[in-house]
C-alpha cells in the first residue's frame, strides 16, 4: 500500500511500514531534531514540516494514513488541556487530510489517557469526527510489554473507509499471566521472608519489564536502569502516593510520568538508561538517533511509537 505518515517523529511507523513492503509517499514532522533523524534514514521521502500547512490537493493518492498525533494534551503526565491545547487540535489535521484524500485505512496512536480525557468526551469527539468523514472505527489499548520489555500502554485506532473496507483488524489478546511469570526474581538488600521491602527491596534480572519511556530524560526520569525493580518517589517518603513505593514479584513496572522520580536499585545505586537502551526498548535499530545530544535522543525515543507493535498491527491489516 501507499502510505502517508503524519507526526512521524523518528520514523517508528515508517520502519514498520517498510518492513511490510509498503511505500511511504510523504511524511510530516515539526520537531527539527526528530526530522533530522527521519531525513537521514529516509532520504528519498518528502518531509513536510507543518501539518497545518499541508494542502491535500498537492499530495499524491495513498491507501493509508498513519499518525502518532501529539499526546501531551491528553496525557495524565501533563495538564490534560485536550482540544484547548494547540497540540490536541492537531487531530483535526488528520481529519482534514483524510476527508479530502479518503484513504482506505487510518492507523492512529495515542496515550491511554485519551480514552478518559474530559470524562470520555474527547474520545467521543474523535470517533464522531472520523465517522462524519466516512470511517468506521476500531480501537484497542495495547501494552508494549508483550513485544518488548517496556510497560507502555497506548491506544491504537484503526479507521476503515466505509466505501472501501469492512474487515475487522483489532482484537488482540495477550497472555499476561504467562509473560509475567517468566520474569525471574533476584533478592538483593534487606528483603524479609515474606518478600517485604525494608530498604530498597526486590530486583529483577535483565528479562524484567522496564518502565514506560517518555520524552523526559528517556522517559525514565534519567534515573532508571534495565534490571531491578522500579521504585516510585524514593526521595519523597512523606509526599504523594504514600511516599516510597516498590513493585513486587510478578508485577510490571510503574508507568513513568515527568512529575515523579523513578528509579531501580542496582546494588545500592540508581542507574539511568542509555539512549541505546531506549532505542532498543522502542524497537529501533541500534544508534538510530545517534548524532543528537543525549537529551534529544531521550526525547525522540520517548515520543516515538513502539515499532514491533505497529508491525504486528500491519501484519493483521493485510
Amino acid at each position: 500500500m501507499k502510505c502517508l505518515s503524519l507526526f512521524s517523529g523518528i520514523g517508528g511507523f515508517d520502519i514498520a511500514l517498510e518492513k511490510q513492503n509498503h511505500t511511504i509517499i510523504g511524511a510530516c514532522e515539526i520537531d527539527q531534531y526528530a526530522r533530522s533523524v527521519y531525513a537521514r534514514h529516509f532520504p528519498n521521502i518528502k518531509i513536510y514540516e507543518d501539518a497545518t500547512r499541508i494542502n491535500p490537493k498537492d499530495l499524491p493518492d495513498f491507501d493509508m494514513l498513519c499518525a502518532g498525533f501529539p499526546c501531551q494534551a491528553f496525557s495524565i503526565a501533563g495538564k490534560r488541556l485536550g482540544f484547548n491545547d494547540t497540540r490536541g487540535n492537531l487531530f483535526y489535521e488528520i481529519a482534514r487530510i483524510a476527508k479530502e484524500k479518503k484513504p482506505e485505512y487510518l492507523l492512529l496512536e495515542n496515550v491511554k489517557g485519551l480514552l478518559n480525557h474530559d470524562n470520555g468526551k474527547t474520545f467521543i469527539e474523535i470517533i464522531n469526527t472520523l465517522d462524519e468523514i466516512g470511517y468506521n472505527i476500531q480501537w484497542q489499548v495495547i501494552n508494549s510489554k508483550y513485544f518488548l520489555p517496556q510497560n507502555r500502554e497506548r491506544i491504537y485506532i484503526i479507521g476503515h473507509f466505509r466505501e472501501k473496507s469492512k474487515r475487522k483488524i483489532l482484537h488482540i489478546e495477550s497472555n499476561s499471566e504467562t509473560n509475567d511469570k517468566e520474569r525471574k526474581l533476584i533478592k538483593v538488600g534487606n528483603v524479609d521472608t515474606k518478600g517485604h521491602n525494608s530498604l530498597w527491596g526486590r530486583v529483577y534480572d535483565p528479562k524484567a519489564i522496564s518502565s514506560t519511556i517518555n520524552a523526559n530524560g528517556g522517559g525514565l526520569g534519567g534515573k532508571t536502569g534495565l534490571y531491578a525493580i522500579p521504585t516510585l518517589t524514593p526521595d519523597r517518603i512523606n509526599k504523594r502516593q504514600m511516599g516510597r513505593r516498590f513493585k513486587t514479584k510478578d508485577e510490571p513496572a510503574f508507568t513513568i510520568t515527568s512529575q515523579d522520580r523513578h528509579g531501580v536499585m542496582i546494588g545500592n545505586r540508581i542507574r539511568r538508561l542509555t539512549p541505546l537502551e531506549c532505542e532498543r526498548l522502542q524497537g529501533f535499530p541500534d544508534n538510530w538517533t545517534i548524532g543528537l545530544s543525549d537529551a534529544q535522543r531521550y526525547k525522540c525515543c520517548g515520543n516515538a511509537v513502539t515499532v514491533p507493535v505497529v508491525e504486528f498491527i500491519l501484519k493483521n491489516l493485510i
